[in-house]
């Protein structure tokens, strides 16, 4: 591995061979793709709540794996890349236009940014459904922003693209959680 290179990591309820951007979730924080993190206990967390989730909703056993691959951050010059340092107000935005839309929001290959867990998902519910002020006003914005809490969101990569994932090179076995 070169300094240009880092790991990072998926967590999943399905084995992951080839990755294929279109069977990923609509109505995520950065639109329908693939995501990794940096943070092998945030991949860890989502894909055992996900295990849980489908077993609940669906009623029959599945397992949970974590991929580890290696990505060439250099290469990323290549593509249409967004990146936000902070849960900001443009963040908020862009979370709320892709988890309100089926489809993609946006044409970037990569996003990089803050994830909008399940706490924050309540907050930005509350900011729609009006209880900080009115939608789209700058005190209401900044309720949003405060209670979102934005220290205690890992960072998520996300790929629009099949080939914006080519930067992604599988790193060992998947290991079943």
């Amino acid at each position: 591995m070169n300094t240009e290179d880092t790991i990072v990591y998926h967590g999943s309820t399905s084995m992951i061979g080839k990755i294929e951007v279109a069977r990923g979730k609509p109505y995520k924080d950065f639109g329908r793709g693939f995501y990794v993190t940096k943070s092998k206990h945030h991949a860890v967390s989502i894909a055992l709540r996900n295990k849980r989730i489908e077993m609940e909703r669906f009623g029959k056993y599945c397992e949970a794996y974590l991929c580890t691959y290696t990505m060439n951050m250099i290469g990323l010059r290549d593509f249409t890349v967004k990146i936000f340092i902070d849960a900001d107000v443009d963040w908020a935005e862009f979370v709320l236009a892709n988890r309100k839309s089926r489809n993609r929001t946006h044409n970037y290959d990569v996003v990089i940014g803050p994830t909008a867990n399940d706490d924050t998902m309540v907050v930005i519910n509350a900011y729609l459904d009006g209880l900080y002020g009115d939608v789209g006003s700058d005190d209401a914005f900044r309720v949003l922003l405060r209670n979102i809490e934005a220290e205690k969101l890992p960072e998520q990569i996300y790929f629009s693209s099949d080939e914006a994932t080519g930067l992604l090179i599988p790193k060992g076995p998947v290991m079943k959680l």
